[in-house]
């Protein structure tokens, strides 16, 4: 065990290394990333940390498209650091250390160390989760919140405290001021899933439990009134526009743009992409009819296909939307296969593999990001002015002088 613990802090030590040094180096990417990058350091340069502000077709306005926390978390660290790429991307960064350290402490009280061990080296080396973790982005946060919701409740499944109960609160009200109530969705609907499917409804239904809700209301409430008092339109476009209207219909009066449209069902293609290596891991169990895997007692494993199969329901589903699936799926596999060696000799592969395919699209987007963007200036009214807007401050009708 001691020869594998060292493999283990070796990999994942080496894999934060080249992590940071990309977070470091590279510009910022156009144009989901860029604008965000240029919300946090708008944030910074104006001192206004209430309302996200960006510049959008030559105008200079607010951002009701997305609650602010990641933008407010990057807009300090760029007060602190100055405005830089790495300053920006520090907060998704530590909220993916910290989904690690979550996702180690649940599967150690539950597994044991060996697996811990495991399931933490799978998520960090799953593909799509390394290379989103060091990007000016919100779903890796919101994965934090979410995933670790649901990661404390099983932990505490067998023994419910109040210091969970407290912490889940705590995580969902975060996730709240990240992306909205999809947070409460990817926590409440696994937990109902496995309550029908289980039959765990007292579990469910704890009265310690409740203590979650006065936190939540607590962390989330306070901006939201705020933001509708400075912008009475706010709660009725941000609630029915942003997060209901987009998933049913193709004109949602979006103000920023219009969402990724794929097909209905997608989200399963996404589910074993994001996955990645480790998802030959259950396809060749599936192969070898090793059903044993496929436990509906497994908590991650039904939470894992819950979440699949509520963004099954749409056909608006970007892949960062399923990386909430990822830690479910590394505690999933760990428990599974705590025992067997071979998952052990592929974690080194998995973070050659994840270090140098992120590293490789980052080189890509060099040669097409220009990181100063003189040439094009702002005098051009576009849509992806964001770099420019990140690197050389507001612009555009009513940006502060």
């Amino acid at each position: 065990m001691k020869k594998r613990f060292r493999v283990f802090c070796i990999v994942l030590l080496s894999a934060f290394a080249v992590r940071i040094a990309l977070m470091a180096t590279m510009p910022v990417f156009e144009p989901s990333e860029a604008r965000y990058a240029a919300i946090s350091a708008n944030m910074a340069r104006t001192g206004d940390f209430l309302t996200p502000k960006f510049t959008y077709l030559g105008t200079y306005q607010p951002f009701k498209g997305k609650p602010p926390l990641v933008f407010q978390c990057g807009g300090a660290f760029c007060r602190l650091m100055g405005v830089c790429e790495f300053a920006v991307r520090l907060a998704p960064f530590l909220s993916f250390v910290l989904l690690l350290f979550i996702l180690y402490q649940s599967v150690k009280s539950l597994e044991g160390i060996a697996s811990a061990c495991l399931a933490t080296g799978i998520c960090a080396t799953s593909v799509a989760m390394y290379a989103a973790a060091g990007m000016c982005m919100t779903d890796v946060p919101l994965t934090c919140c979410a995933a670790g919701a649901l990661l404390l409740y099983a932990r505490s499944r067998e023994y419910p405290c109040l210091r969970d109960a407290v912490a889940i609160g705590l995580l969902l009200g975060c996730g709240m001021l990240i992306k909205g109530p999809v947070a409460i969705a990817l926590f409440g609907i696994p937990v109902v899933v496995d309550a029908i499917v289980n039959r765990n409804w007292r579990f469910a239904f704890k009265t310690v439990w409740l203590w979650s809700l006065p936190v939540f209301l607590l962390v989330a409430a306070p901006w939201f009134i705020l933001m509708q008092h400075e912008h009475p339109d706010f709660l009725r476009y941000f609630f029915l526009n942003e997060n209901l209207l987009r998933f049913l219909v193709r004109d949602y009066g979006d103000r920023y743009g219009a969402g990724r449209e794929t097909f209905r069902g997608m989200a399963a293609v996404w589910a074993f992409v994001v996955t990645l290596p480790w998802a030959i891991l259950p396809v060749h169990d599936a192969l070898k009819r090793r059903w044993c895997l496929f436990d509906r007692r497994n908590f991650f494993f039904v939470s894992m296909l819950s979440i699949t199969a509520f963004w099954c329901l749409t056909s608006r589903v970007p892949i960062a939307y399923l990386l909430p699936i990822v830690p479910l799926f590394a505690a999933w596999i760990a428990s599974s296969h705590s025992a067997h060696l071979r998952l052990w000799k592929m974690l080194p592969f998995a973070a050659i593999v994840a270090s140098v395919l992120t590293g490789a699209v980052m080189l890509y987007t060099w040669f097409l990001t220009d990181k100063m963007l003189g040439a094009e200036a702002p005098r051009r009214v576009s849509k992806r002015c964001f770099a420019y807007e990140f690197y050389h401050g507001p612009w555009g009708e009513g940006a502060p002088k």
